[in-house]
């Protein structure tokens, strides 16, 4: 005989199927892909706003080199 669907089942079924269409829309913008110029025209002294930032931390306090190149590893390199 077949067991009637419980509400834990329906539950699981609806939060993969939720899962499932969230990761096929996500999977279109994954495949984006990342350029040196994209602050270009929005920020164009980008890069020296950040290099000042990065070195007033490390002015302030030298272990921040250390801990900036962690968060550069962990979030940043991408192929």
């Amino acid at each position: 005989t077949m067991m009637a669907a419980t509400p834990g089942h329906r539950f699981c079924v609806v939060s993969l199927a939720i899962i499932l269409g969230i990761s096929f829309f996500f999977s279109g913008i994954a495949t984006a892909q990342l350029s040196v110029s994209f602050y270009a025209k929005t920020c164009p002294s980008v890069f020296e706003t950040v290099r000042g930032g990065v070195r007033s931390a490390l002015n302030a306090e030298a272990r921040m080199g250390a801990s900036i190149l962690r968060l550069f590893f962990h979030d940043c390199f991408v192929n």
